[in-house]
């Protein structure tokens, strides 16, 4: 067996960095609103921070969802069949805004449980309006996600990226109108961030649909647009796909998101310590996701072709990729961990906070790397059927009572909360990887 890919190196690295590019757009979106919000007020900071967590595992759910079309349209684009690719296109639209509803509505019900979670009492008036326009703007994401998934699915990984860079500069300049006030706007703090926020979403949705529509490239899919049709038989096989892996997602995210309940008990700056972290495991994470999307690709490309010795290439270098992004970006998040805060506020306890919670970041690199990797490679084989009890085992029987027994009950602080992620992330590693190997020896054998 080899150890060395260089034409995956140059194929992972085509597809990802447009994907890696436009993931860190998507983070630096979102730390923007942080950045801007907590130098409008620390207050602000953190009721943005709850929310967000809270969101972002709706949001997840969602992305998580649309990555389910990625086998199908991955394998069409490798075989040429284009009236499919358009067939699942349409298919995943229909289910993913179905799916779409029903996180709107979890997310209704988060609203009225706001005041029953143990929060800071003040921040609630500050996160109800945030909230409800971050849902307002959720059917948006759906609908651009059916679209950019397929664009990524047949090697134009460049849309999504510039779509969302343009979005991203939308989102920046409308914070600093709305937030501070600023040429004639009202000075709106924490809903100025929500809306201009929201109204990005919107833009991406209609800049991604007009590339697919208006786009020479796209011009064969065009031409069968009137004449190939949604199918419930697609739309169930998108279930079948989708929801597993977007259940894995939200398990993964839940391990981070719920312990947020636990660190409000704490008090505002920990909460505030806790989102300037997840800003920073956000960052970092997104050069993981450019890597391990492309190597969805790439195995979904080589499964259509049932060439499984292609789909072990790809996954491993994607990696030996990620395993050399992790020890560079641990390098300097380690380093700057005394500094980082200073960009969300001067707050001494919060940066304090921060410092200490640099070293489980560090530590659970190796385990995240690994899991994100085999576990998008996975999704490229339509093997999904057990990311559900795999990643409930590591992330809710593992890491969530580690973060409170270690967090609450031998009462650690915020270092104990985190100090249970580098649990969680490895046994999701081991197992995902364990089922990798699974797989794909069974069909070199019976090959």
């Amino acid at each position: 067996m080899s150890y060395f890919f260089p034409k995956e190196y140059k194929a992972l690295t085509r597809l990802g960095l447009p994907i890696m590019v436009g993931q860190i757009g998507l983070t630096f979106q979102n730390l923007a609103d942080n950045i801007m919000v907590g130098q409008h007020s620390t207050e602000e900071l953190a009721a943005v921070g709850f929310v967000n967590s809270m969101f972002l595992l709706g949001l997840l759910l969602t992305i998580g969802f649309s990555i389910g079309s990625v086998s199908q349209i991955g394998a069409f684009y490798a075989q040429g069949n284009d009236r499919r690719i358009v067939e699942i296109l349409k298919s995943s639209i229909v289910a993913n805004m179905l799916q779409g509803a029903l996180i709107v509505l979890a997310l209704v019900g988060l609203y009225f449980a706001l005041p029953y979670m143990g929060q800071p009492e003040e921040l609630i008036p500050l996160m109800k309006p945030y909230l409800v326009i971050q849902i307002l703007s959720l059917p948006f994401m759906v609908s651009a996600g059916a679209f950019k998934q397929c664009c990524d699915s047949i090697n134009d990984t460049s849309v999504g990226m510039i779509t969302m860079l343009i979005g991203n500069v939308w989102n920046i300049v409308f914070n600093w109108l709305l937030i501070f006030g600023h040429w004639g706007f009202p000075e709106m703090g924490i809903e100025g961030a929500a809306w201009a926020t929201a109204s990005s979403r919107v833009l991406i949705l209609i800049l991604t649909a007009a590339v697919f529509f208006l786009r020479p490239k796209y011009k064969k899919y065009v031409k069968l647009w009137h004449t190939c049709k949604s199918s419930m038989k697609d739309v169930l096989l998108l279930n079948r796909l989708g929801w597993p892996i977007a259940i894995q997602m939200g398990l993964e995210t839940a391990s981070f998101t719920l312990v947020t309940i636990f660190l409000g008990w704490m008090g505002t700056n920990v909460l505030a310590a806790n989102q300037v972290m997840l800003s920073l495991t956000n960052f970092i994470f997104m050069f993981y996701i450019g890597v391990s999307n492309a190597v969805t690709i790439r195995v979904s490309n080589y499964n259509g072709l049932n060439d499984i010795q292609g789909v072990r290439n790809a996954a491993f270098a994607g990696w030996q990729m990620i395993f050399v992004l992790g020890v560079i970006l641990s390098i300097i998040a380690f380093s700057l961990r005394n500094y980082i805060s200073l960009l969300f506020t001067d707050n001494a306890e919060v940066a304090a906070i921060v410092a200490v919670l640099a070293y489980p970041l560090v530590l659970y690199q190796l385990g995240d790397g690994t899991q994100v990797t085999f576990a998008n490679a996975l999704r490229g084989l339509g093997d999904v059927k057990m990311l559900i009890p795999y990643s409930f085992f590591a992330y809710i029987v593992i890491s969530l009572p580690m973060s409170y027994i270690m967090g609450i009950t031998l009462d650690w602080g915020a270092l104990g909360v985190w100090m249970a992620f580098p649990f969680g992330l490895s046994i999701a590693a081991v197992l995902y990887l364990r089922r990798f190997l699974k797989v794909t020896s069974k069909t070199l054998s019976q090959g």
